[in-house]
């Protein structure tokens, strides 16, 4: 990794919402989409340098939201961006282009296609088949794995924001220049070509178009070039993914309404300015962004239930004598449980920690021995010992 690189999650950490959770169903009866978010935070599936370094989806995707202090230099212009096509993690797909581009969210990515900040991929499986094996240079993935990825990623939901209707439109209680600024939202302009901001950000469609638009924020790379088009990102949860655009060139919404403002001769007065940045920065806002820890309730406890979740597809996995989904899931977890253990508080309880990501390890050792009865009672050990220290994991 070259000095100054930075891949730790950032803090604090985003909230994750997800579809079937806020529904009441448990993850671990969900064994695909269990795999999915597994192969989410799993290195494996990638090729190398980005396996070896740890770098996962989740390393860019914190919580399925944006990393705003990723950096690598050579790769990242600034933190919360990266050139994904370039030299450093796949040069058979270097495209030649220093071209970083400003980590995007992937919250409520079921509603948001075409996939990619250009919208080339009308496919999410495709696009995260492009990701695993051109960007980051890993093998192909099975269909299993794209089955499982991609229906874990579906599950991915907006933030909360109850400043909202379900329409979109503000609610009555949110302040007077929240709602001037909702007007001219809505307002047509001739710079627009006589529509709104809201033409392409749709209040009622999640503040989307699902279209790809030129507005003059890419600069042409030669002359008479039509590649400027980007595919229209939401609103919702922008409060907390600053910088803006593509390349991460505006670092408030402030300055996204006088970019607009400048270069479309809206005409806007300063007041109207300040109006129009309070909508957004309300729009954009969440009821809770962030996770909560406190002196129990630790960020390791919430990695030791994501984890013994991901080992409970093993339920699944194991009765099919499936060896490959099996191995890259006990590489996966029990390497992962091994290295958070360092970061608990509840320092008495480590050695037990450090014990389960051994006895995990175990599994995938009989099964590379094709020894399948030691890896379903090293799995039964797993479960019972898992159960047995859950209120110590922290």
């Amino acid at each position: 990794m070259p000095p100054g690189s930075d891949i730790f999650d950032q803090d604090p950490l985003p909230l994750l919402v997800l579809n079937f959770e806020e529904q009441g169903i448990d993850e671990t009866d969900l064994p695909l989409v269990a795999y999915g978010d597994m192969l989410f935070d799993s290195p494996q599936i990638f090729g190398n340098p980005a396996r070896n370094l740890g770098i996962a989806c989740s390393t860019c995707h914190n919580r399925s939201d944006v990393n705003q202090r990723l950096f690598i230099p050579g790769a990242s212009h600034q933190p919360g961006a990266i050139d994904v096509d370039g030299a450093f993690f796949n040069p058979i797909f270097n495209d030649r282009r220093d071209d970083p581009i400003d980590i995007p969210s992937l919250r409520g990515l079921r509603f948001t296609g075409p996939y990619g900040r250009d919208g080339r991929f009308a496919s999410l499986r495709d696009f995260s088949r492009n990701v695993i094996v051109n960007e980051f240079g890993g093998a192909e993935p099975t269909p299993l794995m794209l089955d499982a990825l991609v229906g874990y990623m579906l599950e991915f939901d907006f933030l909360p924001n109850s400043k909202l209707n379900a329409d979109g439109t503000l609610s009555e209680a949110n302040p007077d220049a929240a709602h001037r600024g909702e007007a001219i939202f809505n307002r047509p302009f001739a710079g627009l070509g006589d529509r709104s901001c809201a033409s392409c950000h749709v209040p009622d469609a999640n503040f989307l178009d699902r279209q790809a638009h030129d507005i003059g924020s890419v600069s042409p790379a030669y002359s008479g070039a039509r590649a400027g088009a980007l595919d229209t990102p939401s609103l919702l949860g922008t409060a907390y993914t600053a910088p803006y655009f593509h390349d991460g060139s505006l670092s408030t919404l402030a300055a996204v309404v006088e970019w607009f403002d400048e270069t479309k001769s809206l005409g806007l007065s300063e007041t109207e300015r300040t109006e129009l940045t309070a909508y957004l920065e309300t729009v954009g806002s969440a009821d809770e962004p962030y996770e909560k820890f406190d002196a129990e309730n630790t960020a390791f406890r919430l990695t030791f239930a994501e984890l013994a979740t991901f080992a409970s597809t093993l339920d699944t996995l194991l009765p099919r004598r499936d060896a490959e989904h099996i191995l890259l899931l006990t590489d996966t977890v029990a390497a992962d449980l091994a290295a958070d253990a360092s970061t608990m508080s509840n320092l008495t309880a480590r050695p037990e920690v450090y014990a389960l990501a051994e006895r995990l390890a175990a599994v995938g050792d009989a099964v590379r021995d094709d020894d399948w009865g030691a890896a379903e009672a090293s799995w039964t050990a797993f479960k019972t010992e898992a159960d047995a220290i859950e209120e110590r994991a922290f």
